[in-house]
C-alpha cells in the first residue's frame, strides 16, 4: 500500500499531496495498540518477561493502576505483569514493544522454543501431541499480524511491518522498494558485482529501520557502489575506492558509453561521474580533521541509498561500460 493509498478524513481529501504519517503514537492508536499488545502476550507469555528487558523497561508487577481492590477476588486470567507490560508502558515505547514481540515469534524464533521430543522412543500419540502443543503456540500470529497491520495503516502511522515479519520499520511506498529490491536481485545473479547486493540490503535496512542508522546506511550505500563498480571501472586495481573510480571517469571520459539514446556515446559519462562524486563528498563524517565534523541526516542517508540504487542499476544492466576497442 503507497501513503495515499492510505484512508484519511473527507476534510483531508481535496490537497494533491500525500497524507503526512505519524512517527509518534497518537492517542487513538495508543489506545488500540496497547489492546493488541495485551492479547499477544496473552497469546506469547514466555515472551514477556524478555520483551522487559529488550526494552529496558522498569520491571513493576505491583501496578497501582490496575490493581484488584482490596477484599475482591481477581478473575482466573487476571496477570497483573501482562497488564502492566500493556497498559503501562510509556506510549512513545509501544513501537519498541511490539517490535520485540514480532522478533521473539517470528517462525525461526520460536522454533527454538517448541517442545524437544526426549530421546527415548516415544509413541506416535507422543509425537504428534507435541506437534500439536508446537502448532498451537503459532496459530494466533497470522491473525493478530493482519491486525497489527490494519491498526498501523487506519493510524496513518509512519511504521509497517517488515516484509519477514519479525519487526517493524519506517514506510516506503512499494513502487520504490521494489526498484531497490530488483537491483539487489540483480546485482546477487552477477559475480562480478561482489558484494553490491549485501552492502545495499545493509543500507536500506539501516535508512528504514525502526531505528534508523543514517551514518551506517550511507557508508553501507558507498560500499555497494563500489562493489557494483569495480568489476567495470577499476578491475585491476584491489585498492580501488569509490574517489579512485571517480577519477578514472573523470580523467578519460571518451573511454566510456552510456547506452542512452538511438546510439550509445561517452555523452553520459560525465553525468555519471557527478553522480558518484555526489554520494562520496556528500558524506559529511566519513574523515576526520581539525574541523569537527557532523553526521549524515535520515533524509541525507536515504538519498543516498537511491542514488547507489540507480547507480547499481547502471552499472549491473551494462548501461555504463567501458567503450569497446576499435577494431
Amino acid at each position: 500500500m503507497t501513503t495515499n493509498d492510505l484512508w484519511r478524513p473527507l476534510s483531508e481529501r481535496g490537497g494533491a499531496t500525500a497524507p503526512a504519517l505519524r512517527t509518534s503514537v497518537s492517542g487513538a492508536l495508543e489506545t488500540r495498540l496497547r489492546h493488541w499488545a495485551y492479547r499477544a502476550i496473552t497469546h506469547s507469555p514466555t515472551a514477556l518477561d524478555r520483551i522487559a528487558l529488550r526494552c529496558d523497561l522498569r520491571e513493576s508487577y505491583q501496578c497501582q493502576q490496575h490493581d484488584v481492590a482490596d477484599g475482591t477476588e481477581p478473575p482466573e486470567d487476571w496477570e497483573p505483569e501482562r497488564e502492566h507490560l500493556a497498559y503501562c508502558t510509556p506510549a512513545a515505547a509501544l513501537p519498541d514493544v511490539i517490535d520485540a514481540w514480532l522478533h521473539l515469534t517470528a517462525p525461526s524464533a520460536t522454533a527454538r522454543t517448541l517442545p524437544v521430543l526426549p530421546n527415548q522412543p516415544v509413541t506416535k500419540m507422543d509425537a504428534l501431541a507435541s506437534v500439536l502443543v508446537g502448532l498451537s503456540q503459532l496459530q494466533p500470529r497470522p491473525r493478530l499480524l493482519d491486525e497489527l497491520q490494519q491498526l498501523l495503516e487506519d493510524g496513518r502511522s509512519a511504521y509497517t511491518l517488515r516484509s519477514d515479519k519479525a519487526g517493524l520499520r519506517q514506510r516506503v511506498d512499494p513502487t520504490v522498494e521494489a526498484i531497490a529490491e530488483a537491483a539487489m536481485a540483480s546485482a546477487n545473479r552477477d559475480p562480478a558485482r561482489g558484494s553490491a547486493a549485501a552492502h545495499l540490503k545493509r543500507a536500506w535496512t539501516a535508512a528504514y529501520a525502526l531505528h534508523p542508522e543514517p551514518g551506517r546506511a550511507y557508508s553501507e550505500a558507498i560500499k555497494a557502489v563500489e562493489a557494483a563498480a569495480h568489476a567495470t571501472v577499476e578491475p585491476n586495481n584491489s585498492k580501488a575506492t569509490l574517489g579512485t573510480m571517480i577519477k578514472v571517469i573523470e580523467n578519460s571520459p571518451a573511454r566510456w558509453v552510456v547506452g542512452i539514446g538511438s546510439a550509445p556515446s561517452s555523452n553520459g559519462a560525465e553525468t555519471i561521474a557527478r553522480m558518484m562524486r555526489l554520494l562520496w563528498t556528500g558524506q559529511t563524517s566519513r574523515h576526520g580533521g581539525s574541523h569537527p565534523t557532523r553526521d549524515e541526516t535520515i533524509a541525507e542517508a536515504r538519498a543516498a541509498v537511491h542514488l547507489a540504487v540507480a547507480l547499481l542499476n547502471f552499472f549491473i544492466d551494462g548501461i555504463f561500460i567501458r567503450q569497446p576497442p576499435e577494431a
